[in-house]
């Protein structure tokens, strides 16, 4: 389980996020909404210990990893998918897998799931025939596999996809989703951001929304489809209230609307970006390692 209490971070003594309070217990989907410029990436980065926080508790499983490096709190078992995906431009497929299985934290065969190379390469088909491509030779939806595979072999309990849809096309995104929820589904504790409230709908349990780093809004997803007005009104840049919440962003202040770059382009062998998911396999791993990486954590 992953619970924030009290979190408050920025950037060069500016606060971004003020005193957020969240839990996502194991096997669900908690998704994490809002604005451009909200916080959400904010919060992403603190959990993940790429950004100190100021205060507040980031536990996993009860141990708090607020304030830890980077690689203590992936040793601890949080998995990062970040927004833009970030693969390594001259490492292969192959290379990006065996790197990330070396890195799996201690104790995972006890503890959580157990992925495994071919694991992944059962779940997610495509990469199995892109071993020998390099990271800039893929499409933007083998890409997002690639970071998903990537995170996975490092026997996360908790796992962090920050905006993974982004870029991609409509058809690419969706499957996207399914996967997450699949993935839920084998026990992980998933942390979703999502700009698109339909999308969040989909696939989360529960949904919360930031506002000018604070959280405005936390229920069920059946409590939001049910009623979206709310969460709508806070979304909205005409209905935006200003920081200081006195009413709506003056005209000519509006936040403008962030678009990704266009990955529905032809993949490197002259077909269509192909994002392909084993709907055939189990998204469980296996119970035993069948990987020939090591097996030692990250230093």
């Amino acid at each position: 389980m992953l619970r924030i209490r009290g979190l408050s971070a920025g950037y060069d003594g500016g606060t971004v996020l003020h005193d957020v309070d969240l839990d996502v217990p194991a096997g669900s989907v908690q998704a994490l909404v809002g604005r451009n410029g909200a916080g959400k990436s904010t919060l992403v980065h603190a959990v993940a210990g790429l950004l100190r926080p100021y205060r507040g508790i980031v536990a996993v499983d009860g141990a708090d990893l607020a304030g830890r490096p980077a690689h203590r709190v992936a040793r601890a078992g949080v998995g990062l998918v970040p927004q833009g995906r970030r693969v390594f431009p001259r490492l292969s497929v192959a290379e990006h897998l065996t790197l990330a299985a070396s890195l799996r934290r201690r104790g995972a065969s006890r503890s959580g799931p157990n992925w495994t190379v071919p694991g992944v390469l059962e779940l997610l088909p495509r990469l199995a025939e892109r071993l020998d491509h390099r990271g800039n030779q893929l499409s933007g939806g083998e890409q997002q596999m690639l970071a998903i595979a990537r995170a996975l072999l490092t026997q996360p309990r908790v796992l962090l996809l920050d905006e993974p849809g982004e870029g991609l096309a409509p058809d690419l995104a969706a499957r996207v989703r399914d996967l997450v929820t699949r993935l839920a589904g084998a026990g992980l504790c998933i942390l979703l951001v999502e700009q698109q409230l339909q999308h969040a709908i989909e696939v989360a349990d529960r949904i919360a929304v930031l506002d000018y780093g604070r959280l405005v809004f936390a229920d069920s997803t059946a409590a939001v489809r049910a009623d979206p007005a709310p969460v709508e009104a806070v979304l909205s840049v005409a209905g935006a209230a200003t920081p200081d919440g006195t009413g709506p962003i003056p005209p000519g202040q509006e936040p403008t609307a962030r678009t990704g770059p266009d990955s529905a382009r032809p993949g490197p062998t002259g077909g269509p970006d192909g994002l392909v998911l084993n709907s055939d396999s189990s998204v469980h791993p296996t119970s035993s390692a069948t990987t020939t990486s090591p097996s030692s954590s990250a230093p």
